[in-house]
């Protein structure tokens, strides 16, 4: 089997970080989102891995410049879900489709795979139990068959809805070239296989997570997390001091530094070559590689790469990007700081959003 992940699209709403990376790239859990749908592929048995790209393209080919079994291919014109899928041409086998934009457990993959190739089917899809279906597309469902599939309805007459992860037999390809130009959507070929009786369904057992703002990669980062670190794993290329605590579950990758007075508390990952400490207090956050973090507290948070945050500092229920630098005495809350931003000491940081290379004067409030 093989599979597509679409990843064309820029997400205007993941602004400021949609600014300097794709949705695809962002770390979850430490990593690129799509790095761990790859690797979820991997695992069930996927052998070719098409990612489909248009945004900063070029980041894409860099990060799986290694991969053998990725191919990343230009969608130059993006002209929906299903022409991501026409875009890969040599789709000539049974395929799964897994939206580059979402998180999701590799047990549900498994899963929805084992469904499809069970029941013969023409085509499965991955179904959830959403509080606000209207937002989505609703799956109608009789005798474990799929009978109806209604786009963002007022009033949905169930929670279940689609995900956006597909398995398709190789037929399907065919059927996509015939689909009108400007309407190829992989929700209009699903459409066509309910009609046809062809369609069943897998209930997510795990999770599953569309992220489309910054607080849904807050959240899935969380749920990640919750997940998937179950025990505490500790590589033997780390160096972590005496006087350093992990009360709670951590992965903390080669080259990480605990230093004195570290605590560590609830689910943490912390990247290679990160260096945590003296004195700082992590608790339900994510560290990416080659941070410098050493302030008082770091909760409920994502930190990107390379990212320096000085003694004195609070971070809580937010998400800064890559290369910052956040200097002492410094309190940020429930916002958002785009790539390479300076923060003067003293600030007081709540609930807003910081551009890409922002500046800030001392002692500033920002609200």
């Amino acid at each position: 089997m093989k599979a597509v992940i679409p990843c064309a699209v820029k997400k205007d709403d993941m602004f400021p970080f949609s600014e300097t990376k794709p949705t695809g790239l962002m770390p979850v859990m430490g990593r690129p989102l799509t790095r761990h749908l790859v690797e979820s592929l991997r695992e069930i048995g996927v052998e070719e891995i098409c990612l489909v790209v248009n945004h900063m393209s070029r980041e894409f080919k860099e990060e799986y410049s290694e991969a053998s079994d990725v191919e990343i291919i230009v969608q130059e014109e993006i002209n929906g879900t299903a022409g991501a899928v026409e875009a890969c041409e040599d789709l000539n086998d049974d395929f799964m489709v897994v939206n580059g934009d979402v998180a999701t457990s590799t047990k549900d993959l498994q899963n929805l795979k084992n469904k499809f190739e069970n029941t013969g089917s023409k085509a499965s899809v991955l179904a959830a139990g959403e509080d606000r279906p209207e937002k989505f597309g609703v799956l109608s469902i009789t005798n474990d068959q799929v009978v109806g599939l209604e786009e963002k309805p007022e009033n949905p007459d169930n929670v279940l809805v689609n995900t956006g992860v597909y398995v398709f037999s190789s037929s399907a390809f065919e059927n996509i070239k015939d689909m009108e130009e400007g309407k190829k959507e992989l929700t209009e070929l699903l459409k066509n296989y309910i009609s046809e009786e062809a369609v069943n369904f897998e209930l997510v057992e795990n999770y599953w997570m569309d992220i489309g703002t910054p607080k849904k990669l807050l959240k899935a980062d969380q749920v990640k997390r919750e997940n998937e670190i179950t025990e505490t794993k500790i590589s033997e290329d780390a160096d972590i001091h005496e006087e350093a605590s992990v009360l709670g579950k951590a992965v903390v990758e080669p080259g990480a530094k605990l230093l004195p007075g570290t605590v560590l508390e609830g689910e943490i990952y912390i990247g290679e070559n990160a260096v945590i400490g003296p004195n700082t207090h992590l608790k339900n956050c994510s560290i990416s590689s080659d941070c410098y973090i050493r302030p008082d507290a770091v909760i409920d948070s994502i930190v990107f790469e390379d990212t320096v945050l000085d003694s004195g500092v609070t971070l809580e229920a937010s998400v800064l990007g890559e290369e910052i630098d956040v200097h002492a005495g410094t309190v940020l809350k429930e916002s958002f700081i785009g790539a390479r931003s300076f923060i003067e000491i003293n600030n007081s940081i709540k609930g807003v959003k910081f551009v890409p290379d922002a500046r800030t004067d001392l002692s500033e409030i920002s609200k």
